[in-house]
């Protein structure tokens, strides 16, 4: 709340900036106004709240005492400012421990979180390989140590055509939705397992043709997970003849295989703990060049980590910037020079010691392959609300949903005409048994 010499300031700045345009309005109609009744009630609201706004000074000019909160209006601040650049390119996205400041037991349960996963972390592996050499031609691939591993969490971010518009020297390398549906995905990822598949901008096919991807997958989307860019160069990074709105964020479809319920799988996910929008400036391809749609968010690593307790994860079309502490990363373009310090290159022997194969069609309540299970983080994680009951008085078998949703590698189910479960989830709900399919 502003004090009365910083409103009159303020007003003055205004009067002096509009000041051609005030110059032909009349001083009778400026009386006017400050005769009516209802100036009278703002003076006097002013006078009152003056107190207060003293006493919360501390806090800055958007401080609300009534609500005790913090109001930044970047729209009105727009425009008095007569700023050009966009209110959403003041929109910062800070580190993760000033982020939750206000929130200690969710920023305790990050750091927790954190130290966990880098303890059950492998080394950062890269693999050079030339996708394209994946693709069944005319027989499906041979994928060795990576089919026998099977994977919980696979990140995709292809060379995309739509990319070429906003960064032209990546074009030479696109695929296009065919080739990219043609990967061998399904041989790759376990029974219970989730993809992240980036898809472009929205403003060109990439959303759907993105979806009918993880369908030819044997995956169902359940998240769309959306990267702001928040730089003014943002508005320039997609052309202007292509789209009605100039975009500003890129697309990342989150599919899931087999059913995992959040309520009772608490060793395999842990849901509710972030949102599904990144906000980050982006940065360019090259030292000095333009921001690009290339380069994705690092947050989206951490937000994948949190949520998925699985330890088996793998990056495609990934470069030595992509390389983490981990995960596996297969790309053309990964390998010396520029990897980071400690990457190691996958040695198949090696690689397949880090972890413990788990036998064929493990169910989740035995998979070994996981993060450290901690009471504390147990407790402090967001709980889901319970589910609604399927019938009257009927409890809904959510054990019995386990294992029994996307049908392996062809295809993702029989339709059952609900968006939110598969056909045989809807089966298990309507007859309330396996059994009785």
């Amino acid at each position: 709340m502003a004090t009365a010499t910083e409103r009159a300031a303020w007003r003055a700045q205004v009067r002096a900036r509009h000041a051609p345009a005030l110059a032909n309005v009349p001083a009778s109609s400026c009386t006017a106004a400050r005769a009516h009744k209802r100036w009278v009630l703002v003076e006097q609201a002013e006078e009152t709240s003056d107190d207060s706004a003293k006493a919360s000074s501390s806090l800055g000019l958007n401080f609300d005492a009534d609500d005790q909160t913090v109001r930044n209006d970047y729209s009105a601040f727009f425009v008095d400012s007569g700023l050009e650049v966009p209110p959403g390119a003041w929109i910062q996205n800070p580190g993760m421990m000033t982020r939750f400041a206000e929130h200690p037991k969710l920023r305790h349960l990050l750091d927790l979180k954190a130290q966990l996963v880098d303890a059950a972390a492998i080394p950062p592996t890269y693999l050079r390989a030339d996708l394209r050499a994946w693709l069944p031609a005319p027989t499906p691939p041979n994928l060795g140590v990576l089919e026998t591993l099977r994977y919980d969490v696979i990140l995709v971010d292809p060379p995309l055509a739509s990319y070429a518009w906003a960064a032209p020297h990546e074009a030479h390398a696109c695929w296009t939705w065919d080739e990219i549906g043609a990967l061998p995905v399904p041989q790759l990822a376990s029974r219970d397992s989730f993809v992240f598949l980036w898809v472009g901008d929205g403003a060109h096919d990439g959303l759907e043709r993105g979806r009918e991807v993880l369908h030819r997958w044997g995956y169902r989307r359940c998240e769309d997970i959306v990267w702001v860019q928040s730089t003014p160069q943002s508005a320039r990074i997609a052309p202007s003849d292509t789209p009605l709105l100039a975009p500003s964020v890129q697309h990342c479809l989150m599919g899931i295989r087999g059913t995992v319920v959040r309520s009772s799988d608490a060793f395999f996910v842990h849901c509710n703990i972030d949102t599904d929008v990144i906000v980050w400036p982006g940065e360019p391809t090259q030292p000095g060049g333009p921001i690009s749609p290339v380069p994705k968010p690092p947050e989206l690593y951490e937000v994948i980590e949190r949520f998925c307790l699985g330890t088996r994860r793998l990056e495609l079309f990934g470069t030595n910037r992509n390389i983490r502490r981990g995960w596996l990363t297969i790309g053309a373009e990964v390998g010396e020079p520029g990897v980071p310090p400690g990457a190691v290159p996958m040695d198949p022997a090696q690689y397949l010691s880090y972890f413990v194969l788990d036998p064929p069609q493990c169910p989740l309540a035995y998979r070994h392959n996981v993060v450290p299970y901690s009471p504390l983080c147990e407790k402090l994680r967001p709980r889901t609300p319970p589910g609604r009951r399927s019938e009257p008085g009927a409890p809904l078998l959510l054990r019995q949903l386990l294992g029994q949703g996307a049908g392996g590698r062809a295809t993702v189910s029989v339709p059952s005409g609900d968006e939110r479960f598969s056909g045989a989830q809807a089966k298990v709900r309507k007859y309330g048994s396996v059994a009785e399919r």
